[in-house]
């Protein structure tokens, strides 16, 4: 399939959703993926506290913080939640620690975790959300 490419606003977009919805749930990593067989990015937010109990009221936070701070450049359904033990998203994990940097970094493989893709972007670790009110 034809890639379309992530333009720079949608990072910037991804940055600030993932950081808002750590407020919600704390954030072990975050990536955009465009799969293989797809002309869409996905925005791909992994948290060791999501599961299969609470995935639902994680994608309604998803839905609330999105339309509470409309962003032209990220769609609510470009989002999708992980378990931070998913094989995805551990990988990830692996990829970003191997090559720490502090901007998203465009990753090239062919795949992550066997799912073929045309690119990725990982981000650097989100910073937990700070305690003063």
């Amino acid at each position: 399939m034809g890639q379309e490419s992530l333009v720079n606003e949608q990072v910037k977009a991804g940055e600030e959703f993932a950081r808002d919805f750590s407020n919600y749930f704390p954030v072990d990593v975050v990536f955009w993926v465009n799969p293989a067989d797809s002309e869409e990015w996905y925005l791909y937010i992994a948290s060791a506290e999501i599961n299969d109990d609470n995935i639902r009221d994680a994608y309604g936070e998803v839905l609330r913080r999105a339309g509470k701070n409309k962003n032209q450049w990220l769609d609510v359904f470009q989002v999708k939640l992980l378990n931070s033990s998913d094989p995805m998203a551990a990988r990830v994990i692996e990829i970003r620690n191997r090559y720490p940097l502090k901007i998203p970094t465009r990753y090239n493989g062919s795949s992550i975790a066997g799912m073929a893709i045309d690119g990725a972007y990982i981000y650097p670790p989100i910073a937990a959300p700070s305690s003063a009110p």
